[in-house]
């Protein structure tokens, strides 16, 4: 039976084992905070990857075994820019927010291509449907949906809508869901990428992110 490692904090880590359990692997959980033995596992999820990227080289000299890093923050040809090295696992990139592990989806990135079918074979023995997208910062859910979001929080700030509407409650509900700090760390990654001034969290998220505030209590 194929083993895999699960890096990560509790909740997330315990979310996508839920999402994984069947009779193909056996699955251990780490906090990251001990020394693994990578070589033990046949398959590895880094939950914590796009926070704390230094294994990078580590991940890449794991020689044919399949490695999922989470990237929405920093991709995988930032990390391998970063920390050169001769790339000898399969190595793809995944969106390990915790309200996306949450959904059906599973979101992917390749580091290289002609792969995918790894990916591919993996996924089809989860709970999981594929979502495949391009190796970049945000991947596509969360550039998409948080683009959105900053807008309408921009929206609520300038007083256009008010949050003691039933609907708008509903909506920055699902805002708080995903996470304050989530949102805004992402698209500040998404910013320094492109440099886009859209992507630039508006004044009200910042002050929410640094405050750790929900929108609705």
């Amino acid at each position: 039976m194929e083993r895999i490692l699960i890096i990560g904090e509790e909740n997330r880590a315990n979310l996508l084992r839920k999402k994984l359990e069947t009779n193909h692997w056996e699955i251990e959980i780490s906090d990251g905070d001990d020394d693994e033995d990578f070589k033990e596992f046949d398959i590895i999820f880094d939950l914590n990857f796009d926070d704390d990227s230094e294994n990078f080289p580590i991940y890449a000299n794991l020689r044919d075994k399949l490695v999922f890093l989470s990237t929405v923050k920093q991709s995988l040809s930032e990390s391998a820019y970063i920390y050169p090295a001769k790339v000898r696992s399969r190595i793809f990139g995944l969106n390990a927010l915790e309200f996306y592990l949450n959904t059906e989806y599973l979101e992917v990135s390749a580091f290289r291509r002609n792969e995918w079918n790894y990916a591919q074979d993996f996924v089809g023995k989860t709970n999981f449907k594929l979502i495949q997208t391009e190796d970049a910062v945000g991947m596509y859910r969360p550039s998409v949906d948080f683009l959105a979001i900053n807008e309408k929080i921009s929206l609520l700030n300038e007083n256009i809508v008010s949050l003691e509407h039933e609907y708008f409650q509903k909506e920055f509900q699902y805002i708080d869901q995903i996470g304050v700090t989530a949102i805004f760390e992402v698209l500040m990654a998404k910013y320094e990428d492109t440099k886009n001034k859209a992507y630039l969290p508006c004044a009200l998220l910042k002050r929410k992110y640094l405050r750790n505030h929900n929108f609705v209590k």
